[in-house]
C-alpha cells in the first residue's frame, strides 16, 4: 500500500468533524488556484482537491498547463498523474489502468 492508498483509506475511515478537519487541511495545501488551467468558474465554486474529489463537473474543459507536480498535497500523497481537474481523481485514474 503506497502513500496515496494509505491517505485515501484514512479519509474513508474518518467521519464527521474529523473528516472535515482532514479535508480542510488538504484544501489548505492545495495549489489548484495557481494553475493556468484553473478557471474563474472553478474559483467561484471553490473547487479544489481534484486529485481526491475528481474532475471539475462543468468549469474546466481545456488543459492549459498543470501545476500538480509542484503541489504539496500531491507530494504528500505520492500522486503520479496529472490533470485531475479534467480527467478524474488519482483513484479513478489508477482504476482505469
Amino acid at each position: 500500500m503506497d502513500s496515496f492508498e494509505k491517505m485515501l483509506d484514512g479519509l474513508e475511515a474518518r467521519q464527521g468533524e474529523d473528516r472535515e478537519r482532514e479535508m480542510a487541511r488538504l484544501r489548505n495545501g492545495c495549489i489548484c488556484p495557481d494553475c493556468p488551467t484553473y478557471t474563474k468558474c472553478a474559483g467561484d465554486r471553490q473547487e479544489l482537491l481534484y486529485c481526491f474529489l475528481g474532475r471539475s463537473p462543468q468549469c474546466i474543459t481545456e488543459e492549459v498547463g498543470c501545476v500538480c507536480p509542484d503541489c504539496p498535497v500531491a507530494a504528500e500523497a505520492d500522486l503520479v498523474n496529472l490533470y485531475y481537474c479534467t480527467v478524474g481523481s488519482e483513484k479513478e485514474m489508477r482504476e482505469k489502468k
